[in-house]
This record gives C-alpha cells, structure tokens and sequence, in this order.
C-alpha cells in the first residue's frame, strides 16, 4: 500500500514539474524585449566674431576684432587667414583668434579663415573686412560780401573726418567786426564802419579722430560801402526744389537751398520780402517743402532775411491682404513727426469659418519691419506703411478614445504636428482582461495647412494577447482538472479483496457538478463537462470579438495617409543678386557725366527663412529611452548684407563743382548665418532666439536691390 502512494506521490511531482516548465516557457515568449541602441552624434565647430560682422577699418587707425570657435570637440586649430588688408594679421589664442593691426590701403578684402578641432571636423568663416579713407574736405570754396554796418554770416561746411570739429584762423584775419565760431564753424557779427575792402585769411579744421584730421582753406570776404543791402538766403533745408522770391508783390529771383541773391534799398525805408509757403519736390512726389515763416520785413537794422524749410513727406497706411480692413493716419507729416497708428491683431473672416488673420508685422518704406501693433515712427521719408497680416488655418483632431493633441491655429503653410497621448487602449471586457488592445492607426502625423482641417484618429482592435492567452488559459484549465481528477482518483482508498457476501452494497460512484450550472446535473464524467466548458468559453470569445469589430466598421476604418512629397513645402531658396544696368544718357550739349560712387549706410538682416526640414530623434531628457518620441529638426538661413546709397551723377561731362545726380539704395551680401533647432511634437516653430543678429534691422529686400560686391563702383563717399 504504501508503494502504490510513493509510485502516486511520483507521478504528481511529475505532473507538477512538467506543468511549471511548461508556464515558463509561456513567460518567456511572452516577455520578450526590443532594445535600440542609439549613438551620440557630435555637433559641428562654429566660428562667430566680436564685434559681429567684423567692422570696418580706417587707413592709419588702430583694427582689433575677435573671432571664437565653438562646439565640436577641443582644442582647435586656426588655419592660415586668407585675404587680411595690408597692415593686419592673425593671432590665434586657443578657441579665439584675434585680427589687429594698422591698415595702410583703401578697399574690400574678401578675409576667411578655417578652424578644425580634435575631431577633425572644421569651419569656414568668411567675412570681407573694408577699409575706408579718413579724407576731411572743406566743402564751403567761398564766402557771400558783407556791408558795413550790417550783419554778416557765413558757415563754412566739411565732409569726412570725425565730428565734432574744431575751427581756427591759421592766418591772416576776417574783417574786424567778424568773428569765427570754433565749435560751429561760423563767421558772423556786423563789419565795422571803416572797414570796405578785401580781407583775406586762412581757416584751419581738425576733427576728433585719434590721430586727428585736418585740413585748411583760403578765404576771403569783401566789405562794400553803403549802409543797407539786403541778403535773401535760403536755407540748405530745401535739399531740392526751387522757390520764388518777392519783394512787395514783385517776383525778383528764383532760389534753391543754400542760395542767395542781394538786394539793395533806399536807407530809412522797409521793404516786405517773401517766399513760396509750400514747395514741391521736383522729381519725388511724395515728398514737399514748407517755409517755417514765409514772409519778413527788412530795414537798415534788420537787413537780411533767412528762410528755412522743412521736409513734409505723405505716408499712406495700407493692410496686407488689403481686404482685411482700413487703417487711418494717412496724410502730411514734418519730417521727425512721431507718427504712431495701432493695427487690430486679429481678424475673423465671417464667411470662412477656421480662418482668421493674425498680425504679422509692420513694413516700413524703409524695408525694415516692426512686429508690434503699435506702431511708433520718427518720420523721415515718404512711402508706404503696410501692415502685413498672416493667414492661419485651424486643425480639429477627433478620436473615440485616448487623448488627442494638435488642435491649434497653424499658419497658411506650415506644418502641423498631431497625435494622440497613448498610441493604444485597453478594449472592455474579457478582451481587454486578456490583453486586448485598440491601436490608432493614425496615431500622429504632420498636415500642410493651406485650409482648415479636420482630422479623425482611427482605431484598430489587437488580438494578438487574447489569442495566446484564451487557449493557454483554457488548456492549464484542462490540464489541472486532469490533475486534480487523478489526484483525487488517486487518493481514493480501495478495498481489500474479501469473499463474496449475498447483497453487498455496490462500490461508490464519483459525481462532478460545475458550480453554478444548475442546468445540468445528470450524472457526466469529469473530461465531458471540462469539454463542455470549454465550448462555451470558446463561444463566449467569439460574440466578443464579433461584438468589437463588424465588418462595416472594418471597411470603413480610415487609411493612414502621408502627405506627398509633391505637397510638402519647398525649402527657401536664395534670391540672386540682380545685376546693375548703367544707363547712359546723351543730351544736346553733350554726354552725361554719369561720376558713379557709393557710401556704406549700415548692416542688416534678412528675415529666418526654413531652409531644410526633416523628423529626428528628440534628445534624451534623462528619462527611459522608451519615452523619447520624435521631433522635427529645422535649418534656419539668414542673410546678412551691407545697405549702400549709390550716387550716380547725371550733369554734363566736365562739369564744375560737386557731383549731383540720382540716389539709389542697394545691398551687397555679406555672409549667410545657419542654425539647426529641433522641436518637439507641440512646440511651435519659431526663428532661433536669442541670436548674435538680433540686433540688426530686419529688411525685406527684392531681387533688383541685390549687387555683386564686384558691381559696386570703385568710388566710395567718406
């Protein structure tokens, strides 16, 4: 007897052990992992100046400027610098490099130089250096007659140099009465009586530079007799135009800006002398002249009159699209005005729901932009001001489960990022008890913006876990039935063989009813009613799986759907540099001069423009790389360009005096600055912030304003 509980004992620790493997073997194929392996990339060296662009020299002046390598991996090596001007060189520091020097020749030098790290990764930066003439001129050749007895000034005008500018008399002396004003460069005061004749001398100016410029010029003024004659001058503020001038009611000179004519009148008499109030600009219509006073009286004591003009220029208010809505404040306005107008930052458009206009920023006459809708402007041009609205689309995402995020305003163009928090969801019922899942098939994507749009997330049922676990739930049902039913069969005592008694009481019968089957209760051997419950677990499955998922809602699950390569959004492209047509011109006394020359104004900036887009990793912020997703890195561009005024003179050839003509403003590029940003799923696209080009102006700038650095005259205005 206790051979055949030991031989039991055996087989159920062999049962058991057969079971435990084979449980194991589930786990295992059940907890089976994917691992990504990721490798760090590293970044490129960059090089950037200080002071940024490198600025310009001065023949004979000091030049220091600092160039800084970063990024990729130290130390650095500096090239050999190309293109340095004359007098200047290069010493390398480390991650620093530094251009001193004192220049000796006038021009442009295309300068470049190469940093490399440990790495062997390198950088190019090129930057021209320009080095300029330090002339100081004495632009006054001659000075107006003085009276005796009346007052007298004159101003004696420089270009070039550095103000402020000290004036002197070198030698000789003005006409006793006169004097020289050193900080203004000024002759004024009342000749004495006595004092008719020529009186010559010689004016010395020196301006504030280290070393300090000078220059000097001869003079001379002569003093007449006669004790009343009238000066009429007209002030150098009327830059263009001419206005009549009138004595009494009597036209007696037609006069530009900085001229004069003489009037000579009878001793103990006044004579009434007036101006045109307002005068036209010959050539720019939106730009005029109006005389501070317009009319004065002369006599004896008060010989002279002096008009001044300023400019008033009209500014037109204008919207972009200009349906949008009108703005006031268009008119006349003194130059240095401060003009200030407000432009609505939103506006609806009624007809178009999930369209709306959002301010962008103003676009002065200028070129340069504002991004504030309140706008304050010193006024010193004519031209328009357009308030340039952006078109942005609205994107609605609609899911039955999870939590979908995107539903924002996107600008016309852009791409915009969506998805859902979980890219899938436990199903209900015993389905999701074993591992049943719903999984979005659109679970994030990104959406061209030219209209509004409204985008629903579409979900697909996962079996994959009900399949494996049902039928391995319902065999270890099976198998530990068959145990526990052996065991128990096992365990039952049998009786010792005796001899035959008349009516002995049959042997016992084992009756196995399932809990809560109150149904059936006939008697059924213990694998028929394991069968039997497994059926109807079996069949319990498949209504919910039919349940779940029809095949209507199958057919018309919605197909994950990328946008065309032929929709996506082109990358900027740089607009090429227009070419500059000489135009010459031949008039009945002969050809035009057509003097050429060009003056440094200032450096500005292009706009950020999206230059390359593509999906990348994001980094990783310290948590599991499971939670890392993906975002979208943008190469940002920006132009950097010089802003020249080009005078192009247009008298007859062989002209005398100063050269006047058109005036043209045009940009040269000066180099292209590239930053790579990477956001994340909900984060807006925005320019790179802060940067070392911030603080230039930002100007819009077309394709006929751009010029070859080469195309530039060789003349250049100090």
């Amino acid at each position: 007897m206790k051979s055949i509980h030991q031989q039991k004992w055996r087989s159920l620790r062999c049962i058991v052990s057969c079971v435990s493997r084979l449980m194991l073997i589930c786990l295992l194929v059940l907890s089976s992992t994917i691992f990504f392996l990721t490798s760090p990339v590293q970044a490129q060296p960059t090089i950037s100046s200080f002071p940024a662009p490198l600025p310009q020299g001065r023949v004979g002046i000091l030049y220091n400027a600092t160039l800084t390598a970063a990024g990729g991996i130290p130390p650095y090596t500096w090239g050999t610098p190309v293109g340095l001007p004359p007098g200047l060189s290069f010493t390398p520091a480390g991650n620093t490099g530094t251009i001193s020097g004192t220049p000796t020749t006038v021009g442009t030098f295309p300068f470049s130089i190469t940093v490399t790290d440990n790495a062997t990764a390198s950088a190019v930066f090129t930057n021209p250096i320009t080095i300029i003439s330090p002339g100081l001129t004495l632009v006054t050749i001659s000075l107006p007659q003085a009276t005796e007895g009346s007052a007298y000034t004159a101003t004696i005008s420089v270009t070039g140099g550095t103000s402020p500018y000290t004036w002197a008399i070198a030698s000789g002396a003005p006409p006793p009465g006169l004097t020289l004003g050193a900080t203004t460069g000024v002759i004024s005061g009342t000749p004495a009586h006595g004092t008719a004749g020529i009186h010559s001398f010689t004016i010395s100016i020196t301006d504030s530079s280290t070393p300090a410029l000078s220059g000097q010029r001869n003079f001379s003024i002569t003093v007449e007799k006669g004790s009343y004659e009238s000066i009429v001058t007209i002030a150098p503020s009327l830059s263009a135009g001419k206005t009549k001038v009138f004595v009494g009611r009597s036209q007696v000179a037609t006069l530009g800006g900085g001229e004069s004519i003489r009037l000579d009148s009878d001793l103990g008499t006044s004579q009434t002398i007036s101006v045109e109030p307002i005068v036209s600009h010959p050539t720019e219509t939106g730009v005029r002249f109006k005389a501070e006073v317009d009319s004065t009286v002369v006599n004896e004591l008060s010989a002279n009159a002096y008009f001044t003009y300023y400019a008033e220029y009209f500014i037109e208010l204008k919207t972009k699209p200009s349906q949008i809505t009108q703005l006031t404040g268009s008119g006349w306005y003194k130059e240095g005005y401060m003009l200030r107008a407000s432009a609505p930052t939103e506006v609806d458009v009624e007809d178009t729901p999930g369209t709306q206009y959002r301010f962008g920023h103003w676009l002065l006459p200028t070129g340069e932009t504002v991004k504030d809708e309140d706008l304050s402007l010193p006024i010193s041009m004519s031209g328009v001001i357009i308030a340039n609205y952006d078109t942005y689309y609205q994107l609605t995402l609609t899911s039955p489960h999870g939590e979908p995020e995107g539903s924002a305003w996107y600008k016309a163009g852009s791409q915009a990022e969506w998805g859902v928090v979980a890219k899938e969801v436990s199903m209900s019922g015993i389905l999701g008890f074993f591992g049943g899942k719903l999984e979005a098939i659109n679970y994030s994507g990104t959406e061209v913006m030219d209209a509004p749009k409204t985008i629903t997330i579409a979900w697909k049922p996962n079996y994959t876990m009900p399949f494996i676990l049902i039928p391995l739930a319902l065999i270890l049902i099976i198998l530990g039935g068959f145990v526990i039913y052996r065991l128990w069969q096992g365990l039952q005592p049998k009786p010792a063989p005796v001899a035959p008694i008349p009516q002995a009481m049959p042997p016992p019968q084992t009756t196995v009813v399932m809990i809560g089957d109150t149904s059936k209760r006939s008697p059924q051997t213990t694998r028929e009613q394991l069968m039997e419950k497994f059926g109807e677990l079996l069949e319990k499955y498949e209504h919910e799986i039919r349940a779940s998922i029809g095949a209507k809602e199958a057919e018309s699950l919605p197909k994950i759907e990328t946008v065309r390569e032929e929709k996506r959004l082109p990358a900027a492209e740089s607009t090429p540099p227009s070419v500059l047509e000489a135009e010459v011109a031949q008039e009945e006394e002969g050809l035009l001069c057509n003097f050429a020359s060009k003056r440094l104004l200032r450096t500005v900036a292009s706009n950020w423009r999206q230059v390359t887009t593509k999906t990348t990793d994001l980094p990783p912020t310290g948590k599991k790389t499971a939670a890392r997703g993906t975002g979208l890195a943008v190469v940002w561009a920006r132009d950097i360009y010089n802003e020249w005024e080009i005078l192009t003179c247009s008298l007859p050839r062989g002209h005398g005096g100063t050269h006047q003509g058109s005036l043209e403003i045009v940009y040269s590029l000066l180099n292209t600055v590239t930053k790579e940003k990477i956001y994340g799923p909900r984060q807006k696209l925005k320019p790179p912030t802060p940067h070392f080009t911030d603080g230039m102006p930002e100007v819009e700038i077309t394709a006929d304003q751009i010029m070859l650095p080469g195309q530039l005259p060789t003349e250049t205005l100090s």
